[in-house]
C-alpha cells in the first residue's frame, strides 16, 4: 500500500514484507515515512552534549546530559541506580478522559532521570556517555571496552584513537572514519586490516602506504604505486605530514587523486540480501545501516547482535523482536515504542529508563518490576485487561500535536516528548534542522550558553609544525578557526557544514594525553574545536538515504579504467540498485558484482 506521511507529506511504500513484519509485531502500519520515523528516533538520544551541573539526589556536581536548566529530575548514576528513591511511587491510574501520550508526558517529567548512561565500569572517563567498560576516554561516546581515546563516537574494542567515528578492534589511529582492525593509521576512511599508513579510502590489508584508493594486500605504495621498501621510505620523509601546511597540500592531492577511482554501491561484508550501508555480517537486513551481526532487520540504524528487529536505532546486543524503538539492548525482547531500557526487558511497550523488567506499558524509571501501567502495579489479569482496553483508546482518542500530527497506538512518541532538545541530539547530526524548522516541527531548541573563557591564541598562530609545539600549549585556549571567517581553514579537516548546525564551542584546549600522540604519530595541531571536527568527519560519510541508480560499468576492459572482464561483456552493466550516493554526485558507483571483479 502507499500512504502520505503526517511528517514531510511525501508518499511512501509499504510492501507486503513490512506487513507480515506489522503482523508479527501485532501493530498496525505506521503513518510516518521510514525516514521520518528515524528521525524521531534519534531525536530521543543526546550522545555528546554535556553539562556541569548538580545531581537533584546527592547534591554533588557531576558532568551529565541535561542542562542545570532541564524542566527534568535529574540524578547522577550513583543516585539513580540506587535504593534511595522509588520509581513505583510516582504511579497514576489510567484515565479515560485524557490521551494515553498526554497522561504519559507526565509521568516522563515526573520521575527522575539518569543523567549520564554508562554501563559497566568507566574509570578516568567521566566524560562520556553511552558507554561501556571504558578505561580513561575524554569526550567518546556510544562506545563500549575503549583504552585511552579521546574525541570519537562509535569506538568499539579499541586503543589510543583520536578524532575518529566507528572505527572498531584498533589501536593509535588518527581522524579515521569506518576502520577496522587497523593500527597506527592516520586520515583512513572505510578500511580493514590496514597498518602504518596515510590518506587511505576502501583498503584491505595494507601495511606502510600512502595516499591509496581500492587496493588489496599491497605495502609500500604511495598513491597506488608501488615502491621498494627503502625507496618508501625516503618518499614519505619528505612529506613533512607534522607540518600543517605541507599536511594541507598532501591532502588536496589526495583528494584529487580519489576522484579517479571507482566506488562501490554500498560497504557491506560477509553478508547477504542486504541494503543501505556499513552492513557487517548480516543477513537480510533491508534499508539499514551500521549493522553487525543482524537477521530479518527493516529500517534500522546502529544495530548490533540482533534479531526480527525493525525501526529499531542503536544497540542490540542479543535482543529480538524490537520494533520503533531506540537504545534497547543486552538481551531485550518483544519491545516497542520505548527508549533506554536493557537487561532482558522484555514485553514492554511505551517504556522509558525501564531494565529488567517484564509486561509493562507506559511506564518510566522501573526495575524488576512486571504487570505495571503508567508505574501502578497489577494483577496478570488486571493488567492484560487494561491494557487492551488502553490501546483501543489511543485509537478512539489520540494525541495531537502542534504540528498537527495525530498519534495512536503504533507511533512512536510525539517530538515535544524528547527530553533533548533537536539541536542536542543525533538527530541534528544527519538531518540537520533550524531553531526555526525545528520549532515548527514540534521538537525543542536549545541555544547555546554563554562561555566564561578568554581565547589566548588562534589557530593559525600555533607551531606549524607538531615537533615544534611546546608542553606549554596544554595551558592555552585555542579559538576555533570555524568561529571566525578570517582563520583559514585546511582542507586535512574541512571547515563545518554549518556553524550553527555543529554547535561550535569556538574554542578548545589541547589534552597533554592528545599532545602526546600527537608528536609520536606526527600529526600537527587540530584548528577546529572537537564538535567542528566531528562534524567534519560527518561530512566525509555518505547520508543515511538511498537512491535507485543504475551500475555505471561500462563493460570493456579500459571503460572507466576496467582491468578485468565482466559478467556483461562489452556491453553496460545492467545491474540496478540502492546506493547511498546521489545521482548528481560524481562519483563512478559500481555494483557490488562489477566493483569486487575491479577491487577484490
Amino acid at each position: 500500500m502507499t500512504k502520505q506521511c503526517q511528517n514531510c507529506v511525501r508518499d511512501f511504500e509499504i510492501t507486503s514484507d513490512d506487513l507480515q513484519f506489522y503482523g508479527r509485531f501485532q501493530v498496525p502500519p505506521p503513518t510516518f515515512c521510514p525516514e521520518c520515523r528515524l528521525v524521531q528516533r534519534l531525536a530521543f538520544r543526546n550522545e555528546r552534549s554535556l553539562y556541569k551541573r548538580p545531581c537533584a539526589l546527592c547534591g554533588k556536581e557531576k558532568i551529565l546530559m541535561y542542562p542545570a536548566g532541564s524542566a527534568f529530575t535529574v540524578y547522577c548514576k550513583e543516585c539513580w541506580w540506587s535504593d534511595g528513591w522509588d520509581s513505583k511511587t510516582y504511579g497514576q491510574e489510567y484515565d479515560f478522559s485524557k490521551p494515553f501520550f498526554e497522561q504519559f508526558a507526565k509521568l516522563l517529567h515526573a520521575v527522575p532521570r539518569p543523567g549520564i548512561v554508562q554501563q559497566g565500569t568507566n574509570p578516568g572517563s567521566d566524560y562520556a556517555n553511552r558507554v561501556t567498560d571504558n578505561r580513561n576516554c575524554y569526550l567518546v561516546f556510544g562506545s563500549s571496552r575503549t583504552e585511552h581515546c579521546s574525541y570519537g563516537v562509535w569506538l568499539n574494542d579499541s586503543q589510543e584513537c583520536v578524532d575518529c567515528y566507528d572505527v572498531q578492534k584498533s589501536q593509535r589511529c588518527y581522524e579515521c572514519i569506518d576502520c577496522f582492525q587497523c593500527y597506527n593509521c592516520v586520515l583512513c576512511q572505510e578500511s580493514e586490516g590496514c597498518r602504518n599508513s596515510w590518506f587511505l579510502l576502501n583498503c584491505r590489508n595494507l601495511d606502510s602506504c600512502f595516499g591509496c584508493v581500492n587496493l588489496r594486500n599491497k605495502s609500500f605504495c604511495i598513491f597506488n604505486k608501488e615502491y621498494s621498501k627503502e625507496e618508501y621510505q625516503r618518499i614519505i620523509s619528505s612529506y613533512r605530514c607534522g607540518d600543517i601546511t605541507a599536511l594541507k597540500e598532501i591532502a588536496d592531492k589526495f583528494e584529487a587523486f580519489k576522484k579517479q577511482f571507482i566506488v562501490p554501491s554500498l560497504v557491506v561484508h560477509h553478508s547477504t540480501d542486504v541494503s543501505g550501508n556499513w552492513i557487517e555480517g548480516s543477513k537480510n537486513a533491508v534499508h539499514s545501516f551500521t549493522m553487525r551481526n543482524v537477521e530479518e532487520a527493516r529500517y534500522c540504524f546502529s544495530v548490533f547482535d540482533a534479531k526480527d528487529v525493525m525501526d529499531f536505532s542503536y544497540w542490540g546486543n542479543g535482543s529480538e523482536r524490537i520494533y520503533h524503538t531506540a537504545n534497547v539492548g543486552n538481551q531485550c525482547a518483544n519491545v516497542r515504542f520505548s527508549n533506554e531500557c536493557w537487561n532482558q526487558a522484555i514485553d514492554v511497550e511505551y517504556c522509558f529508563n525501564c531494565h529488567s523488567s517484564r509486561d509493562l506499558f507506559g511506564c518510566v524509571g522501573l526495575r524488576n518490576a512486571q504487570y505495571c501501567i503508567l508505574n501502578r502495579q497489577y494483577t496478570k489479569g488486571e493488567y492484560v485487561e487494561l491494557v487492551t482496553k488502553i490501546k483501543e483508546h489511543m485509537a478512539a482518542m489520540p494525541y495531537v500535536d502542534v504540528a498537527g500530527a495525530s498519534y495512536g497506538y503504533g507511533e512512536f512518541l510525539p517530538p515535544c516528548f524528547s527530553p533533548h532538545a533537536y539541536n542536542e541530539t543525533v538527530a541534528q547530526e544527519f538531518f540537520p534542522l533550524t531553531k526555526e524548522e525545528a520549532l515548527q516541527k514540534g521538537f525543542l531548541w536549545k541555544e547555546q550558553e554563554p562561555r566564561d573563557y578568554q581565547i589566548t591564541v588562534s589557530p593559525e598562530k600555533l607551531p606549524p609544525d607538531i615537533q615544534n609545539a611546546p608542553d606549554s600549549i596544554t595551558a592555552e585556549v585555542v579559538g576555533c578557526a570555524n568561529s571566525s571567517p578570517d582563520a583559514p581553514v585546511t582542507s586535512v579537516w574541512g571547515r563545518g557544514p554549518d556553524l550553527k548546525a555543529s554547535g561550535c564551542t569556538t574554542a578548545f584546549k589541547v589534552t597533554a594525553d592528545e599532545l602526546s600522540l600527537y608528536r609520536s604519530m606526527n600529526v600537527p595541531l587540530p584548528w577546529l574545536c572537537p564538535n567542528c571536527r566531528h562534524y567534519a568527519r560527518l561530512g566525509k560519510r555518505n547520508p543515511l538515504h538511498l537512491w535507485e541508480r543504475t551500475c555505471q560499468c561500462k563493460g570493456a576492459q579500459g571503460a572507466n579504467g576496467n582491468t578485468a572482464s565482466h559478467f556483461h561483456g562489452a556491453a553496460p552493466c545492467p545491474n540496478k540498485f540502492e546506493t547511498t550516493y546521489a545521482p548528481e554526485r560524481p562519483e563512478i558507483v559500481y555494483c557490488e558484482t562489477c566493483y569486487n571483479t575491479e577491487v577484490a
